[in-house]
């Protein structure tokens, strides 16, 4: 088991498990879209970014998808600072969806 954190909080992980998977056991709220356990990973969506910081003193951190990426012990993670992002994401997808999408009401 690893220990990281999420927005100040501690979690003990798996690190064989994704990233995603192990924010979610812990009852994070972190969406996805395109990940399934039975199918793996595809991290095309973007739904599940978050920042991850290189070390204490890393302010700015750089953007992951949890999806794609196994937790590391000791590192320092956010949900929140990446929300501007997904909401981009979100809102990209939405722009470029058919208006006659057989599928879903836009």
């Amino acid at each position: 088991m690893a220990k990281i954190t999420v927005d100040g909080k501690v979690f003990e992980v798996d690190p064989n498990n994704n990233l995603l998977e192990e924010v979610l056991s812990h009852k994070q709220d972190l969406p996805y879209f395109c990940w399934h356990p039975s199918m793996g990973s595809v991290g095309s969506c973007r739904q599940c970014a978050m920042i991850e910081y290189a070390n204490d003193d890393d302010q700015r951190g750089r953007q992951i998808m949890a999806c794609m990426t196994s937790p590391r012990e000791g590192a320092r993670y956010s949900i929140e600072k990446a929300a501007k992002f997904r909401a981009q994401a979100i809102e990209s997808i939405m722009t470029s969806h058919p208006h006659d999408c057989p599928v879903c009401e836009e």
